[in-house]
């Protein structure tokens, strides 16, 4: 086994609050600058972009995992970490499905593009994609964990759409894998990782989780997040 250097908290140009500079080819330049060895491509509220990123990375040596950072009804952010492509597209499916689909205005929140490999303009999503969904956080939990995926929530000691901001505590009934922090790690009941919620090149990598696994993948993440068979976080970033 190995040390593996993962930031699984991504976003590209497809959220509209990430930079236009934020392409998937960007975003792997800026991987293999930071010298990580694993990313996730994590949007808000949809997948559409895990594939091409995925594609390109894997041409560079960057494992790209399928993610989203979803918005729960409460307006709780977590990240959903899915084991493959076609986990990804069931959970898109299944995103569409409970999307509250409120209007958006570009020239105010960005825009909300898909684009190809030449970076040809593919979709424009028209509705907001950061939106609360109809789905609350026990569904998303339950949707993550029956598709074999990893729920996380995100940024849990941020002030506004935290699982503390928005719930004001942490369900001892919700199934979480793992906790993003961005602070001081204090004593957990989970295990707690950094990232960098990378809206910009620059950021990518601010933040990252050092993890000791036999190989780069989401089975290995999912092992090391339980401590199973050696898997295990070795460090996270100050």
């Amino acid at each position: 086994m190995k040390t593996y250097r993962a930031d699984l908290h991504i976003h590209t140009l497809l959220s509209p609050c990430g930079s236009l500079e934020m392409s998937p080819a960007a975003v792997i330049a800026m991987a293999l600058e930071r010298e990580l060895d694993i990313i996730a491509v994590s949007d808000h509220n949809t997948t559409l972009h895990c594939a091409l990123t995925a594609s390109i990375g894997a041409e560079h040596g960057i494992i790209v995992l399928n993610a989203a950072e979803v918005t729960s009804a409460e307006e709780v952010h977590c990240l959903v970490l899915l084991p493959d492509r076609e986990a990804a597209a069931l959970f898109q499916e299944w995103l569409d499905n409970n999307s509250s689909n409120v209007p958006y205005d570009p020239e105010i929140f960005g825009y909300q593009v898909v684009i190809d490999r030449e970076e040809n303009i593919l979709q424009e999503i028209d509705h907001f994609l950061p939106a609360a969904l109809t789905a609350s956080i026990d569904q998303i939990e339950a949707e993550a964990h029956r598709l074999g995926g990893l729920f996380i929530p995100a940024h849990i000691d941020r002030p506004s759409f935290s699982i503390t901001s928005q719930l004001g505590f942490i369900p001892e009934d919700l199934y979480i894998d793992a906790v993003e922090v961005t602070g001081k790690i204090q004593e957990l009941l989970y295990p707690a990782i950094r990232n960098s919620d990378a809206h910009h090149p620059e950021q990518i990598g601010r933040r990252y989780t050092t993890y000791l696994l036999d190989s780069p993948s989401f089975s290995e993440i999912a092992m090391a997040l339980k401590g199973e068979s050696g898997r295990t976080i070795i460090s996270v970033t100050p």
